[in-house]
């Protein structure tokens, strides 16, 4: 009896030390701003503090008599594992509060991805827990293999969009408010749901994208947050163009805008001006113009198309239009 105590204690005194030296490790690592260290270790000293407990119970199993050993190192390894599952939860939690961007990241999405954590890690624990207590667990990780085989094979398209959809709302690449462009299409993003994204255009339509053709795409994502926004317009200039005029020309048309205030929405801000590929059909010329918000582009961006074009003609800028 005497030296089973002695074997609890001394489980108990290491498990102690460990949490000493663990609480002296993150101290430090909070000094260095190294925060997600620092919580990982603080999980890690309420575990050695189990350990130990879980160490001692074992450690006095052999005065109850009507244990055998195998059962005794039945409960030890289902300890054990009960507690690692528990801390790797916790470990988990932390790392994804962490990782994902709580500003952009949907709620709803990091709960979900950490039920799924959850969830893998103690069904591993429970089969290891099966295993270990002599059940023979093989025939029914096979039929669960087969089972999810046919389903996934059955919803591959569906699934396919679901990840994709978690995956949007996790990253928080782009949300609700947001105007999006990417291949042929663009709009504000109306809701994004578990399978499709849903965007306005212009018009009153709306478009229903599935996640996953959004999600693979390169995207251009103005903020709804943001402001002021940039709404890009281009011209393509004959080669033979005195691109100078033509840019002071744009300049000057946009002071003007700017006060006589007709144009709503439109920022102070100068305007930006690059030069694309030139070719044998002409130069693109890129311009950004600045508006308050996102609401504000689609309006904005017509009149100062119209009125732009029209500054260019009148300085007798020569442009090029592609017939088809």
């Amino acid at each position: 009896m005497m030296i089973t105590l002695v074997r609890a204690a001394i489980a108990l005194g290491l498990a102690l030390v460990a949490w000493q030296l663990l609480g002296l490790v993150r101290r430090l690592l909070r000094r260095r701003q190294m925060l997600l260290s620092a919580r990982i270790i603080r999980v890690l000293e309420v575990a050695v503090l189990w350990y130990g407990v879980g160490g001692a119970v074992v450690a006095l199993l052999p005065e109850i008599e009507w244990l055998s050993s195998v059962w005794r190192e039945r409960v030890a390894i289902t300890v054990g594992t009960l507690i690692t599952a528990f801390t790797a939860t916790r470990i988990v939690r932390e790392a994804l509060s962490a990782s994902i961007n709580k500003d952009r990241a949907s709620p709803l999405a990091a709960t979900f991805m950490r039920s799924i954590a959850y969830a893998a890690i103690y069904v591993i624990a429970l089969a290891i827990v099966l295993a270990t207590l002599g059940v023979n667990i093989s025939a029914m990780v096979a039929a669960i293999g087969a089972g999810g085989l046919i389903v996934g094979l059955a919803l591959q398209e569906t699934l396919t969009n679901f990840f994709a959809g978690l995956y949007i709302l996790l990253t928080g690449k782009f949300k609700v408010g947001d105007y999006v462009q990417f291949d042929t299409y663009e709009g504000t993003v109306e809701d994004i749901t578990w399978r499709t994204t849903m965007l306005r255009p212009g018009t009153r339509a709306i478009i229903v994208v599935p996640n996953q053709r959004i999600a693979s795409s390169v995207l251009t994502v103005y903020r709804a947050i943001e402001s002021p926004i940039f709404f890009r317009l281009e011209f393509l200039l004959d080669p033979s163009a005195d691109f100078v005029r033509a840019e002071a020309s744009l300049a000057n048309t946009h002071r003007a805008l700017l006060e006589a205030g007709n144009v709503r929405g439109l920022v102070d801000e100068p305007l930006l001006v690059r030069y694309g590929d030139s070719s044998s059909l002409g130069i693109r010329l890129m311009v950004w113009v600045a508006v308050e918000n996102i609401n504000l582009l689609w309006e904005a961006r017509a009149v100062v198309m119209r009125t732009f074009l029209e500054a260019l003609r009148g300085a007798n800028i020569p442009l090029v239009v592609l017939r088809q």
